[in-house]
């Protein structure tokens, strides 16, 4: 596997990944994700010349391979915005394609409860939802990229997040091989929980097309509880805090030994600069997990 982490711009600023991708490289990183949800590559719906140079010069001065992290408000069940999220997902694709990136992550659709609970319109959602995948994965393989697609959580009590085995049905579905997922464990344990699922067995179901994982340790737990700043939900535990591994219980040595993941893929650390000092044994920890692997 790829170990690495996510970057983290400061202020959108391009130059300043430069410095974190050397960090990465000095400790012994594989990978780095770039998120492009914080950088303004694309505006209004439209790549920026500019800035796509600096990104392309500065990972091409790079040993590490690098994924992507598409917009996190891409959302293919939001009917009255679809055309707009096309339009951002291909550009983006663009984007991988000129820095030669080969996956880019996109967050799988959510919706209210209202609209989950009128099954045949939900249904009509995803099905929409698959068609869009489908048509985009076709484009994105013609510029040798792979939607990794991945499991989110209900933001909030009043939306409806589908669970990893819904996500991976889905893609099964859509049945293309550059339509793959991105596990992200944490996401996972927030939601079977909060509906009262079987964790390690749902996010099994989405191993066989795992081209991508995003690992951090967490509580899994929504977060019910207003708090002044977001340290303290750490102190509380609650929600997708993005922690050091062993910092939450996330079961990751039952996880690693027991699902069936391919070593070929991206194992990506999403932890924010707060934790930079622990980035060294955290690498160390995912050696020992991705050993754990039959």
């Amino acid at each position: 596997m790829k170990i690495g982490f996510t970057l983290k711009p400061n202020d959108g600023d391009i130059i300043s990944l430069e410095e974190q991708i050397t960090k990465l490289e000095k400790i012994g990183a594989e990978s780095a994700e770039i998120p492009l949800y914080e950088l303004d590559v694309i505006c209004g719906k439209e790549i920026i010349e500019d800035e796509i140079k600096q990104l392309k010069k500065i990972t091409k001065n790079s040993n590490l391979e690098f994924s992507v992290h598409g917009s996190m408000s891409v959302n293919f069940l939001q009917q009255e915005y679809l055309e707009e999220h096309k339009k951002v997902l291909e550009k983006e694709i663009e984007v991988c394609s000129q820095i030669e990136s080969k996956i880019l992550v996109t967050h799988f659709g959510y919706t209210t409860n209202k609209i989950f609970n009128q099954t045949n319109i939900y249904k009509d959602y995803l099905a929409k939802q698959n068609e869009i995948y489908h048509d985009l994965a076709i484009k994105a393989q013609s510029k040798n990229v792979t939607l990794c697609i991945e499991n989110i959580f209900p933001f909030t009590p009043s939306n409806y997040a589908p669970l990893p085995s819904e996500v991976a049905e889905e893609i099964n579905k859509i049945d293309h091989p550059f339509a793959k997922t991105t596990i992200d464990f944490s996401h996972g344990y927030i939601n079977s929980n909060f509906h009262k699922k079987d964790f390690l067995d749902e996010i099994s179901k989405m191993a066989k097309n795992a081209k991508h994982l995003h690992v951090h340790d967490s509580f899994g737990r929504m977060k019910n509880m207003e708090t002044y700043i977001f340290p303290e939900d750490i102190t509380y535990g609650q929600g997708d805090i993005h922690l050091p591994l062993g910092w939450g219980d996330l079961p990751f040595d039952i996880i690693f030994s027991s699902l069936d993941l391919s070593k070929d893929i991206y194992f990506n650390f999403e932890l924010g600069l707060r934790y930079e000092k622990y980035y060294q044994k955290n690498i160390e920890s995912a050696k020992q997990l991705i050993s754990k692997i039959t």
